[in-house]
């Protein structure tokens, strides 16, 4: 656990709080924010931080880190020109710059239970000594990737709208996953990823998302919405239709838990 200012950082539960307030923030700014923290004595080069975080983006993963790297900034209010937190070293990479107030070693974080199960091997046999630290030891969560949003239409009436629909997709979805499952970059492996298309008039606008099945492309829930364009005041539009993505992505995604696949439309709720 760190805390710097008033903030609160879960690395394990890959969660940040500010004062008793959880922020909203994409898993992989968290783990990129954890382990600036951890190599906090330097700069840690973005080269470093690439083949890290994103060793199969090819020539994305410049965009990704700088897309990670903003994300990071705004959940902490910094200001990328007097910062607090996240100092950019021209030409060598990022270094965390906050003063701690609270730190767990991350070797302790990463064998605290283990070594709970470790002292059993003395008096348990061997087979049930790892069952034990199998059982302390869960399955690695699985992980979603949401694609860019493409566009359809012949002609934009809001050139960022795909963008904050992105943003709006990312923010509810990582807020009512079940458990297991957590965001990652667009770039990243995935398990499953989700496609995302926008149609839209003056007067409505029009959203198709599917979630596949990344192993094989085969489809787990396809699903159109569509909501009322407002020219005056389009973010709305966005939030609207990423709040029911979110809850038919997740839907669907519990349905390949319990070993059913939907596909189609969701009633309305």
């Amino acid at each position: 656990m760190y805390r710097f200012d008033d903030f609160r950082l879960d690395p394990e539960a890959l969660q940040v709080f500010r004062g008793e307030v959880r922020i909203e923030a994409p898993p992989q700014a968290i783990e990129v924010l954890a382990f600036l923290i951890d190599n906090r004595q330097r700069t840690v080069g973005r080269l470093e931080l690439i083949e890290r975080f994103w060793p199969r983006a090819g020539t994305g993963a410049d965009d990704a880190l700088n897309t990670c790297v903003r994300r990071i900034r705004l959940m902490l209010a910094d200001d990328a020109g007097e910062p607090k937190y996240i100092q950019t070293r021209p030409r060598a990479g990022y270094r965390f710059v906050g003063t701690l107030r609270e730190v767990e070693p991350p070797a302790a974080r990463r064998w605290r239970v283990p070594a709970v199960a470790a002292g059993l091997f003395a008096i348990l046999s061997v087979p049930l000594a790892a069952s034990l630290v199998a059982a302390f030891d869960p399955p690695a969560p699985r992980r979603i990737a949401i694609e860019p949003v493409r566009g359809l239409c012949e002609y934009v009436l809001f050139p960022r709208f795909n963008e904050g629909l992105l943003e709006s997709l990312v923010a509810q979805t990582s807020h009512g996953l079940p458990a297991g499952y957590r965001i990652v970059e667009p770039l990243q492996e995935a398990d499953f990823r989700l496609r995302v298309s926008v149609r839209q008039t003056p007067q409505t606008t029009f959203v198709t998302a599917t979630l596949v099945r990344a192993a094989d492309g085969s489809i787990v829930r396809s699903e159109e919405f569509a909501e009322p364009t407002r020219m005056d005041d389009y973010v709305p539009v966005q939030q609207a239709i990423a709040a029911r993505v979110a809850r038919s992505m997740n839907d669907g995604i519990a349905a390949v838990d319990a070993g059913a696949s939907g596909f189609g439309a969701m009633p309305e709720t």
